[in-house]
């Protein structure tokens, strides 16, 4: 019996293998994110008790709201820089080593967490956590877009959001046990110990087959999809790569840069793509997500109107939070699972609807004294994201782009997402103080904006050729809805153009 065709196998072993153990890296990034949340009060506001020195190191850095605002959002300037700095090192040395060698500058981190004395060390920490996370997370989109199959790729292009919601959730646990003074420095630093398991999996990890055919390595580009494919023959989707990559790539090897892209200097009409890619990562943090993200405990506090004070056992607001974040986790789990029935287009107009109803029954809720029904919409906000504005935005640029261009296209569209984190973290504290129950009817007129836009920008991509959607939509912005624009579903199951 002759072996099945390669690229119309789903998840096999190995591949599997190789996106969790990358993984690892987007779990980190959604770990730091969270880090913050239950800790803030004990570390700025002293509640344990005066400030003094523990093993040589002070039990709290107290600090204004406005100043540990400015310590949160170093986490996403850092993201930033680390996601601007390292598309040149992703093409140049390849997605293993970036997302193995990124986990360096965690470390790194994890010794100044452990170590700081005041506010300003603190935030150098989450400014270094940050260029490490936002380094290896636009890398780990990528790499698991170009290691997986077309079947495989529908469910597992989800993971990082997923692997970002897992790290939260694990985040607010340990949280609930490592709030108090000495013990926040080893939450903080654990992204250390984090990346050192990172480091030890992705040593037994391929390097993307793709990037090795766009270096020129052919063999070791056949070996690593042998790896990947063990159950398949390869002959035919390693031509297919070698086919798409000397098409994508051109006779020069051509990488576009971040200002070849902004500036419109590329061998395609990219403008629709990568307004598109902008658009929907700037909706991800508009949608107000961050806000819960960051300030679940603050927004429980408020509605079960319990004092901020210090306790040994978690408030109920403390515990909502972690109930909160395992929800998410799940609730991506189900998306992922949703992703592989419905189009991207359909579950990014349902969440962004639902976000929008959502919030403003938060507001109803808070505002009218309904407690229960505040509290339960949180959680049907949250868990929507998740399905769509959560994992899709990461996904769209390697369904869509060019591989010359990928790398830039991830950079620029989640450096608007970590300024959109930054931004809405900031704000989102003060609008809570100022606007009460009212701040989340902001997001409701945010989310139906998105459906409006992306209705008529964002086309389907589920289950289209790559090679066809590049060419149908390299053509300048466009309404998606005129029929010239629409991408028929792939007829045959081996589309390797990814």
């Amino acid at each position: 019996m002759s072996a099945i065709p390669s690229q119309t196998l789903g998840i096999t072993r190995y591949q599997l293998f190789c996106v969790l153990a990358a993984s690892i890296s987007s779990l980190n990034f959604g770990w730091n994110i969270s880090a913050t949340n239950l800790p803030g009060d004990t570390i700025t506001k002293c509640l344990a008790g005066p400030k003094h020195n523990i093993a040589g190191l002070p039990s709290c850095l107290p600090a204004s709201d406005i100043t540990w605002g400015l310590v949160v959002g170093g986490f996403p300037i850092g993201a930033l820089i680390g996601a601007l700095s390292c598309t040149r090192f992703a093409d140049k040395y390849g997605r293993k080593s970036v997302l193995m060698y990124s986990n360096l500058i965690s470390i790194a981190s994890a010794v100044l967490f452990g170590t700081a004395v005041n506010i300003p060390m603190l935030a150098v920490a989450r400014v270094v956590a940050g260029i490490a996370q936002g380094c290896a997370n636009g890398t780990f989109t990528n790499y698991v877009v170009e290691i997986t199959t077309p079947r495989a790729r529908n469910s597992l292009g989800c993971m990082t959001q997923m692997s970002i919601s897992v790290g939260q959730m694990l985040s607010i646990i340990a949280s609930l046990g490592l709030s108090t003074p000495p013990l926040w420095r080893i939450l903080f630093a654990l992204t250390g110990l984090i990346s050192l398991v990172n480091m030890a999996l992705l040593v037994f990890c391929v390097e993307s087959p793709k990037w090795l055919a766009c270096k020129g390595r052919l063999d070791d580009a056949k070996s690593a999809l042998k790896q990947l494919r063990k159950s398949g023959d390869c002959t035919e989707e390693f031509q297919a790569l070698v086919d798409s990559v000397s098409a994508e790539m051109g006779p020069k090897a051509y990488t576009a840069s971040i200002f070849d892209v902004i500036r419109g200097k590329t061998p395609d009409n990219l403008r629709h793509q990568l307004l598109l890619a902008v658009l929907a990562m700037a909706f991800q943090q508009l949608s107000g997500i961050s806000g819960v993200a960051f300030y679940s405990t603050k927004l429980f506090g408020s509605v079960t109107t319990q004092a901020v004070k210090y306790s040994v056992k978690p408030t109920m607001a403390q515990i909502l939070t972690a109930v909160l974040a395992i929800v998410g986790a799940l609730a991506t789990l189900f998306g992922m699972g949703m992703a592989g029935f419905f189009g991207r287009k359909t579950l990014m107009l349902f969440s962004h609807c639902s976000m929008a109803l959502f919030s403003v029954l938060i507001s109803v809720g808070t505002v009218m004294g309904f407690n229960a029904l505040a509290i339960a919409m949180v959680f049907a906000f949250y868990s929507v994201f998740l399905v769509g504005p959560g994992p899709l935005p990461w996904v769209f640029p390697g369904e869509m782009t060019p591989i010359y261009a990928v790398s830039s296209i991830v950079a620029i569209s989640g450096s608007v997402g970590y300024i959109g984190i930054f931004t809405i973290g900031m704000a989102f504290a003060p609008l809570l103080n100022a606007l009460g129950g009212y701040t989340f009817l902001i997001f409701a007129a945010t989310n139906l904006l998105a459906v409006v836009l992306l209705m008529f920008l964002l086309p389907e991509t589920k289950d289209r050729s790559v090679a066809d959607t590049i060419q149908t939509h390299s053509v300048g912005i466009h309404n998606v809805m005129l029929h010239q624009y629409r991408v028929a579903p792939s007829a045959k199951k081996d589309d390797v153009s990814v």
